[in-house]
């Protein structure tokens, strides 16, 4: 079968599959998507630190602000996220990446001696933290550490696939929780386990529907009114659950997202390197039919930026200024949940700090605190979450400044470069003049010679 026909089978499936307006949520009593469709979003901003009419200072000059901007639908005010990995056999291949930050990019051992074969045996890793399973949790690692626990719950699941039909090709590694340390601890766990099998995507969709649920199986609890989301990381195509038919198991696979998606489950789906794009129609249609986000990384190396600009909160656009100073904030971070970070410039005295949020059907807000900044005055009092947040902005801020710093050497060298180039141009034109003048002069004087 043609890789077009292909694509054309599978599309036609997962249309006549996918749910219409029309349809109601399969689960009696579960009236979200209804609730969805008919009430329009209501836009929630709020400033958490610092406080209105407080006293704070800071050497850097900045005031650290922080809050949450966010699109509630009805009774929206909560998130439950489970991370899908894929740990099939070819995430051991090299992300390209030092993923590890040791120094060193892991590849594939010997390769390079091997010419052309190196790229396609399978050799080991010299750097299995660097491998695309690397990548993966690395990317994980990045979401959680935007989440915030007060608002959102984490679970994993971890799949990959063998022809025994006695044991699970899905775990449920970590259960929902908002205790993230667990969550750090399965993504350990999965990295120690290492890869291994084939890839069953349709397990590790109805695994995550069902922790996302609540139901009698699930490791997880129930919560009623979460945001309910599937991340969903995979390198490769459906090989099972049936070993000969990836028709089948991609159609089944949609089916899976299909059947999340009456549950009000998003799925955002990530295909990872050159086998996960070759033929990325299922992890698409996966994504549309869920009123999810498909995102392709073709190289694996770039997950920790892609999931850097995740984000479920519904806001379009958002913006922090000292309205005093009338300065924006150099450095905003908005976090995929709604909450928010940025780095204020500060005058000294009273400032009033803005922030503006829209969120994508048009809906506007601003909030405004008033606040104090004196040079001696305390620092602002962060909890650990906040402090590592403001960490982040500072580390950015540096670097900024460092960035700017060679910009400016760079412009100035450059300036002194073009001074040279002019002074070079004068001085050569004097040159030429004074020979051209000594040449006419040369001339006359052979003219006027008397023993001619």
């Amino acid at each position: 079968m043609t890789r077009s026909r292909f694509a054309l089978i599978l599309l036609a499936a997962a249309l006549c599959a996918a749910p219409t307006h029309s349809e109601k949520p399969s689960q009696p009593g579960d009236t979200t998507a209804k609730r969805t469709a008919e009430k329009p979003p209501e836009l929630m901003l709020s400033i958490e630190s610092p406080a209105n009419g407080s006293v704070i200072g800071d050497p850097t000059g900045m005031a650290f602000v922080s809050g949450q901007a966010l699109a509630l639908y009805g009774e929206y005010q909560t998130f439950d996220i489970v991370f899908v990995v894929d740990t099939s056999d070819s995430t051991a291949e090299p992300s390209g990446a030092d993923v590890d930050g040791n120094g060193v990019i892991g590849e594939k051992r010997g390769a390079k001696y091997l010419s052309i074969l190196g790229s396609v045996l399978p050799l080991p890793n010299s750097d299995k933290a660097d491998s695309t399973l690397g990548a993966e949790i690395a990317g994980c690692r990045v979401l959680l550490g935007q989440l915030d626990p007060r608002t959102t719950r984490v679970g994993i699941v971890s799949f990959s696939g063998d022809s025994d039909a006695l044991t699970p090709d899905a775990e449920t590694v970590v259960a929902l929780t908002s205790d993230f340390a667990k969550v750090e601890r399965g993504l350990d766990k999965i990295y120690r386990r290492g890869p291994k099998g084939m890839t069953n995507m349709v397990s590790a969709v109805n695994l995550a529907t069902i922790e996302l649920l609540g139901t009698q199986s699930a490791f997880s609890d129930k919560r009623d009114g979460a945001r309910r989301v599937i991340m969903f990381l995979t390198d490769g195509q459906p090989t099972l659950p049936l070993e000969s038919s990836q028709l089948q198991n991609a159609k089944m696979a949609i089916q899976q997202a299909v059947r999340a998606a009456k549950f009000d489950i998003r799925i955002d789906t990530f295909a990872i390197g050159e086998e996960a794009l070759s033929e990325p129609v299922v992890v698409v249609e996966m994504a549309r039919v869920s009123n999810g986000v498909f995102t392709p990384v073709r190289n694996p190396k770039d997950l920790r930026a892609v999931f850097e600009d995740v984000s479920f909160s519904s806001i379009e656009k958002l913006e922090v200024k000292n309205k005093t100073a009338n300065k924006a904030a150099e450095f905003v971070v908005p976090n995929p949940d709604g909450s928010f970070s940025a780095l204020v410039p500060m005058n000294t005295g009273k400032n009033t700090i803005e922030v503006f949020a829209k969120s994508t059907d048009g809906t506007e807000g601003r909030r405004e605190v008033s606040v104090s900044f004196m040079a001696g005055a305390d620092a602002q009092e962060l909890s650990p979450r906040l402090l590592a947040q403001r960490n982040r902005l500072l580390e950015n801020h540096l670097l900024n400044l460092q960035r700017r710093n060679v910009e400016i050497k760079a412009d100035a060298d450059e300036e002194t470069r073009r001074a040279l180039r002019v002074e070079i141009d004068r001085e050569r034109k004097e040159a030429e003049a004074a020979v051209a003048k000594r040449r006419e002069v040369e001339v006359n004087v052979e003219r006027e010679d008397p023993n001619e």
